[in-house]
Formats: C-alpha cells, sequence, structure tokens
C-alpha cells in the first residue's frame, strides 16, 4: 500500500507524541496533519483515463465532502493550520501517485 495506512500504524504514530520522529520519521509538529491525512485516505476523486494502448486512473485530489466526514468520524477538529497540512500532503501524494500511473 502507497497511502493506504494500516490502522495499528494510525494509532501507533498517534500515541507516539514526541518520540514519533525518532520511530516513525514524522516530525512531531506534523504528527496530527499525518494522523489525519492517514484517517482520510481513501477519499480520492479519480477519473479513468483511457487510450487505445492502456487505461490508467488520475487522481484529482482528495473529496473533501468525504474527508470532512472522516475526519468528523474519527473525532479530529479540523483547524486552518491542520487543513492547510492536509492540504500540502494531499498535493505531493497527487503528485507521486499520478507519476505512478
Amino acid at each position: 500500500m502507497l497511502f493506504g495506512f494500516p490502522a495499528a500504524l494510525v494509532e501507533a504514530i498517534r500515541g507516539a507524541g514526541d518520540q514519533a520522529e525518532e520511530d516513525f520519521g514524522v516530525w512531531p509538529e506534523n504528527r496530527d496533519t499525518v494522523v489525519a491525512f492517514a484517517a482520510i485516505t481513501t477519499q480520492w476523486r479519480v477519473v479513468a483515463l483511457s487510450t487505445m494502448e492502456r487505461a490508467r486512473i488520475h487522481y484529482v485530489g482528495l473529496d473533501y465532502a468525504g474527508a470532512r466526514a472522516g475526519l468528523e468520524a474519527e473525532g479530529i477538529a479540523v483547524t486552518p493550520e491542520l487543513w492547510a497540512g492536509i492540504r500540502t500532503m494531499e498535493a505531493a501524494a497527487r503528485a507521486l501517485l499520478n507519476q505512478a500511473g
């Protein structure tokens, strides 16, 4: 899996506190953003692109309504700072996912 973080990993990062950087390579100030992004990694909007040679999926971006519902279901309060971090992770993930296709 590329961005389909296993639930156990999300819980480990969530509970790691300041140890997150050493154990998972996540700086403490980014931990909440990583946990939030992991909670909504199934909320991508995609389109199918097809040519004579092949078909592939193009990742457009996160479905923000679905992302909001997922964050609310996880009990994650969305602040402007958290949302900015999620958008940054979305852009990086989208670029990587689309280059892989």
